[in-house]
Formats: structure tokens, C-alpha cells, sequence
């Protein structure tokens, strides 16, 4: 038996698992390796597709289904299927982007994750209300989508989502990724929520989930695991939200976690 045996970490990617966008340590790399050596669990709690862990193949490995569009979508890419999903319906997201371009013309970007491997883009700079190519671009989707992204500056970003919340919070749930990213998720879903399945779905293998994040969108991934990590450069939500403050992204914080592990929890 390895010491990591019941174990599962569920990290965050961007500003948590690496130092730089697509970029992980090798410290971070080799702890993770001894860790799933020992025994335990390594997966990712992102807000991409689960084809993103594709830009870490050369680094690292992970071992456990991936929770992925910030809890939309439980995933396993070793068997290539999907394990539970929570969707919003296409009508809801639409009536909501509806809104956003007659009263926000100033968003950048839009994204939507619409499958397991392909975020759409949208770059609003390049589309007005009324113009037809929205309502194009959405006959395209599936009748279920997992989330939507905006993109926008900050002070902007903090204004849309206040307006949503008010207008919209009982059809969905608004929050930020990052300074001045927006996402757009179910009500029923969230990080938190998937990793909580996928302890369930593992069936006796797991005792211990270990999440580790930064930013709003996981501030559910640290209350429902049963130890939570914020990373050093967390907003204060997250801080307040984790059992467990470590480094920063940039000092190798899952090496420092996974240490932290052995040294007073094992």
C-alpha cells in the first residue's frame, strides 16, 4: 500500500497548478508523480474542456476522471466518455446573450464550451445586435450547453455580473475566473459539486478529496472537499473559503501541497 492510498487531489489549472498559462513546473510535475506512485489520485478542476489536459501530457499524468467546464462535466479520458454532466438549457443562455448585446457592447469575447473538446468563440468587436450571426451561431449548438465565458474589462466584468445575478440569478449562476472573465454555469453545478460526484462515482476508492484554487469559481471546490487549499495568491473569498493557505502558483503550490500532505495529515 502507498501512503497516498484514498487519496484524490482536484486542482485548479490557471494561477494554481501552473506558474505561467500552459506551464507546469517540473517541481510540480515530479510531486505529482510521487504522489500517484504512493497511491493517490491526481486530477484536474478546471473551467476548460477536458481536452486541455492535453497541453500537459509531456509533464504529467492525471488518474482520475477530470471535472471540467467549472463543473459541468465530470469526464473520463481514459475510457473516452462522459460521466455525469449539469447543462444549461440553450434557450436560457440565449435569452441571457440576447440581453448582453443590446445592453453591453463593450465585451470582448465570448466562449462557449459546447462539447468535450471545443470551446466556440465569439469575437463580439466583430458582431452587433441584430445582425443575424448570433442567432447563427447558436442554431449550431446542442440543445445543452456546459458554460459560457465573457470577457471584458474588470470594472465591467464586476458590472455585468451584478446585472445578471439581479436579472437572471434564479436561472443561473454568474462568476468571475479571473479579473475579467465571466462564466456562466447552471445553477445545479459547480467544482464542488462534480468532485463530490466523483468521490461517489469512485466507489469506495477515495476517503480524502484535497481542492486547490485561486479564484470565484472555486470557491466550491474548497467547501466541499474535505481539505481545501487556497493558493497564496487567492482573492480573500478563496482564502476565507479554504482550511489551508499555501505558496503561490509560482513556487510550485501543488509540490507544496502534496508535501504539506505527507508531513501532517498522512
Amino acid at each position: 500500500m502507498g501512503k497516498f492510498d484514498g487519496f484524490l487531489i482536484c486542482s485548479d489549472v490557471d494561477s494554481t497548478l501552473t506558474y505561467e498559462a500552459g506551464k507546469v513546473s517540473d517541481e510540480n510535475a515530479r510531486a505529482i508523480k510521487y504522489f500517484q506512485d504512493e497511491g493517490g489520485l491526481f486530477t484536474l478542476a478546471t473551467g476548460r474542456a477536458p481536452s486541455f489536459m492535453e497541453h500537459f501530457s509531456d509533464k504529467l499524468k492525471i488518474n482520475a476522471p477530470i471535472v471540467s467546464f467549472n463543473g459541468t462535466l465530470l469526464y473520463d479520458t481514459e475510457k473516452d466518455e462522459i460521466i455525469k454532466t449539469w447543462p444549461m438549457d440553450k434557450a436560457t443562455v440565449y435569452k441571457v446573450f440576447k440581453y448582453l448585446q443590446q445592453n453591453y457592447p463593450d465585451i470582448w469575447h465570448y466562449s462557449f464550451g459546447v462539447n468535450t473538446s471545443i470551446n466556440a468563440q465569439y469575437e463580439a468587436k466583430n458582431h452587433s445586435a441584430g445582425d443575424g450571426t448570433l442567432d447563427e451561431l447558436f442554431d449550431s449548438f446542442p440543445n445543452e450547453m456546459y458554460k459560457v465565458l465573457t470577457v471584458q474589462n474588470e470594472a465591467l466584468t464586476l458590472e455585468i455580473k451584478k446585472d445578471l445575478i439581479s436579472k437572471f440569478g434564479k436561472e443561473l449562476q454568474f462568476y468571475r475566473s479571473w479579473n475579467e472573465g465571466l462564466e456562466y454555469v447552471s445553477l445545479e453545478s459547480g467544482k464542488g459539486v462534480a468532485v463530490d460526484h466523483l468521490k461517489k462515482h469512485l466507489n469506495g476508492q477515495i476517503h480524502t478529496t484535497v481542492g486547490v484554487g485561486d479564484y470565484e469559481n472555486d470557491i466550491t471546490l474548497l467547501e466541499y472537499a474535505d481539505i481545501g487549499y487556497a493558493v497564496a495568491n487567492s482573492i480573500d473569498a478563496v482564502k476565507e473559503a479554504a482550511d489551508r493557505i499555501t505558496v503561490k502558483n509560482t513556487e510550485h503550490a501543488i509540490a507544496a501541497v502534496i508535501k504539506d500532505l505527507e508531513e501532517t495529515v498522512i
